[in-house]
Formats: structure tokens, sequence, C-alpha cells
């Protein structure tokens, strides 16, 4: 074979390697997860939200406003019943002057602020329509605190799709980089958030994250500034769940709020690791002060501070208790029946029961083991309303737009000491 035989030859061989390349990957992300399918599903159900607000503004500087604006800011939503509730993220939306949502079809709405939870960062709009609008569907199922089990893995294909910046529909995908639990935007700990690396661009903050079978399974959350690829979104559980609520509340006029469950101690130590996101434990020098037996070396949770109006005062529990187990029972709120949510554990963590109060409901009553001046005793607490949640609800309702500012405790000293 002649050199330019050879070569020939070494030209076909390589045209046809990368056809294969090009061809099995295609089939392979095809076969794997069609996005195309999924966007098909969805893109109806996906919104843009400008969000407008007056901008004053004075040439003079100080006090003296010599002009006004009118300044655009973009999010997405998603369309949440066929009566037209919008699901989006809270920022924002609270105090703009004018709201308008464009749907797939480039049709224009004008939207009603329903209501918003900041700490959760879900809100809620209304727009009206002749004809029923196209809601998502949502992954089924609740927090359950017994099962090791979500309804998604890590490892299975995404899709985010949003609008970017006002320029139109987006679609990204990745994967599920992990399931864990996770400090929102506001510092309460979640279970079940989902990490993912699908890009998220300005406009896309409240976009909804979908599984392979065009479920909504999250919603976003935030983006850590210093970390690449990596995007968090609030689990549907807790969407469905806040957003019920407020819906409720501004339909019945109700004078209620948002649940935010609250027991009112703070761990001892009281500081977050930066790593994990959660609280130092207590070492084995000070279990030996305290003279812990033997059984429980390896459990239990030090209360430095219980908060003065709080469930677990309330209930008797003091500063520099040491809990060392759990059981929780759940009363109906209605009839009154009595069940045990999670049988008797020892409390291995602060994680562990940050998580349990973060995730409880109305009606849970926490059975605790305290071990206080040596001595061993059950208290049992009925888990309350936090003072300081943080909500606000549409005029409509009959509520005032803020919270009351007494009793009000700061979001950080909230979420960071007290639980």
């Amino acid at each position: 074979m002649t050199c330019n035989e050879l070569e020939v030859c070494m030209k076909r061989v390589a045209l046809a390697v990368i056809f294969c390349l090009v061809v099995g990957s295609s089939a392979f992300a095809q076969g794997t997860f069609p996005a195309m399918d999924v966007v098909s599903k969805v893109a109806d159900s996906v919104v843009s939200i400008d969000v407008n607000r007056v901008v004053y503004g004075s040439a003079l500087g100080g006090n003296l406003y010599t002009h006004t604006r009118l300044a655009t800011t973009y999010q997405t939503g998603f369309v949440y019943t066929e009566n037209g509730y919008i699901i989006t993220d809270s920022r924002n939306i609270e105090d703009a002057n004018i709201l308008t949502v464009w749907l797939n079809d480039g049709t224009e709405l004008e939207a009603e602020f329903v209501g918003i939870d900041e700490d959760y960062g879900i809100g809620v709009l209304k727009v009206e329509t002749e004809e029923p609008l196209q809601p998502v569907q949502i992954i089924e199922g609740r927090y359950d605190p017994l099962k090791d089990y979500y309804p998604y893995d890590q490892g299975d294909a995404v899709v985010a799709v949003g609008y970017s910046g006002g320029l139109g529909g987006t679609v990204t995908s990745g994967v599920i980089s992990s399931i864990r639990n996770f400090r929102n935007r506001n510092e309460i700990l979640l279970p079940n958030v989902i990490q993912s690396d699908v890009a998220i661009n300005a406009g896309n903050e409240g976009c909804p994250l979908f599984n392979e079978d065009g479920k909504v399974i999250g919603m976003h959350d935030l983006r850590e500034a210093d970390m690449q690829n990596t995007t968090f979104f609030t689990p549907a559980w807790l969407i469905t769940r806040v957003a019920d609520e407020l819906i409720e509340i501004y339909e019945t006029g109700t004078e209620d709020e948002v649940w935010h469950p609250w027991l009112g101690v703070k761990p001892f130590a009281g500081s977050i690791s930066l790593a994990r996101g959660t609280y130092r434990e207590v070492g084995d020098d000070l279990k030996m002060y305290m003279d812990i037996p033997d059984q429980y070396w390896d459990v239990g949770v030090l209360i430095d501070s219980v908060w003065l109006e709080s469930p677990a005062r309330e209930f008797g529990m003091l500063d520099h208790d040491m809990i060392l187990d759990v059981t929780v029972l759940h009363v109906d709120v209605e009839t009154g029946e009595e069940t045990v949510k999670i049988p008797y554990r020892l409390l291995k963590s602060v994680e562990e029961l940050e998580i349990m109060v973060t995730t409880a409901e109305k009606g849970d009553i926490f059975l605790f083991g305290v071990l206080r001046n040596y001595n061993y005793f059950n208290i049992e607490v009925e888990i309350g309303q936090h003072p300081g949640s943080f909500t606000y609800l549409s005029a409509t309702s009959g509520q005032s737009l803020y919270p009351d500012p007494d009793g009000y405790i700061p979001d950080l000293e909230r979420s960071n000491d007290y639980f």
C-alpha cells in the first residue's frame, strides 16, 4: 500500500469514527432523556413575569425627588391551577406596582399579588383568563421522615425551563448532583433539597425543575456565587404546601398565616459549620463533665438557651437541658385522632432534631427524654407557630401586608440560633 492509499484509508477510518460518535451520542441522549419531549409537554405551563415598580430619582440629590421612572425586572413562574394561580420566587413581587404575566403563546395578562412567604422564598400570583390554563404536573408525595426514599434519585436527568432576562424561553438540562439537607437562602434547614448542575441565568429565578416525565420536582432557590455549575431547588412537597396555604388565606380572608413550625431552642455552641451548614456537636469532655450515662454517650443534644416565649419553654424545657431521645406523635386537628409519626429514637445530632422541627405539622407533639441535673425525665412539647415568620399577604385577604413588628425576631437571629 502506497503512502497516498494509506492516508486515504486513515481519513476514511477517522470519518467513520466521528460519524459513529455523533450518531451514538445523539441516540444516547434521545434514548436516555428526551428533553424535547419534556419541553413540548410543559412549555404552555411555564410563564415569564415582568415585575414593574416605580423608581424615584433626584437630579439634585437628597430627598427632593425630581423624576420617576418605571423599572422592570424579570423572573419565571409556572401555572399551578387551571383558574390562574401562578407560583414563582418571592423576591421583588411584594412591592411591585404592576405585575405582568406572559404565556408561551404571547398572551399578556395582568397579575394580582396573592402573597409570599419570604422565609421559604415562595410567592403566588393570580391571573384571570377566559379559557382554563394548563397547570404543571407536580410529583406526588409529602416528606416522610421514616422512609429513606425520594421521588427522585441522584444522577437522574432533569430539565429547567424558564425565561432568561426577558429574552424569551430557555431550556437547560443536567442531572441531580445530590439530594441533601441544605439551608435555603434564608438559612432554614430543609430536607430533600435538590442540587443540580443545570444552568440558571438572570430571569430564571422561580423556574421549575422537571424530571423526565415532565413533572415538577423542585423550584429554583439560589445559586452559590463561588460554586460553578451548582444550583439548588426547593423540593416540590414544600412548594405545594406553602402555595396551598397562601391560596387558602387569600380566598377565605381568614386571619391565618403560613405554617412555620417552631420549638424555640438554641443548641449548645449555636454556630454554623460552613462546610456542612450544621451545628457543632457536644464533645466528649463536656459529656464527661455532665456525667452522661454510658447508654447515652453517643447521643443527645445540649440546649444552650430556650426562647422565653416559645413552645419549649411553655411546656417546661430549660436552658442546659440535654435532650437524649424523642418520639413524635401527630394529633389530627379535626378529629383529634392520635398517631405515632416518628417512633422512639435516640437523638444523634442537632441536624436530626432541626429537620424534625422544620418539617413538623400542625398538631405534632414531641415527647422528649431529657437529662437535667443528672436526672432523666420526660417533657411533652406541642410544636407551635414561629412568632417571626415573614409572610406578606394580599390586602384583599383582610390582613396587613406587613408582619406585626411586636415579637418579630430578625431572620438572621431566628435562623442561625433558634429553631
